[in-house]
């Protein structure tokens, strides 16, 4: 009898699309942060290419990857709630 594909989590379209889907709207996140254009633009980045790394993306808009790190998870991953 045939076996079922073993397909590793997070590989198939459907399940890179809903996790895109729960994490909340970028815009609406950086709206009303005093951000620099390259800081802006490292976030959208980090948030459209989830599998380059922070150093990557930091080094292509000329950041430091502390700092990219410092707001993509002050912002995207542990948001204040006013």
């Amino acid at each position: 009898m045939p076996q079922p594909a073993i397909i590793p989590i997070g590989s198939d379209a459907a399940t890179r699309r809903d996790r895109a889907f729960a994490r909340p709207e970028p815009l609406t996140v950086l709206r009303g942060h005093d951000l620099t254009i390259a800081e802006r633009s490292a976030l959208l980045d980090c948030y459209a290419t989830p599998d380059r790394t922070f150093h990557e993306i930091a080094t292509t808009h000329r950041l430091d990857r502390e700092r990219l790190q410092d707001l993509w998870f002050d912002l995207f991953i542990r948001p204040t709630r006013n």
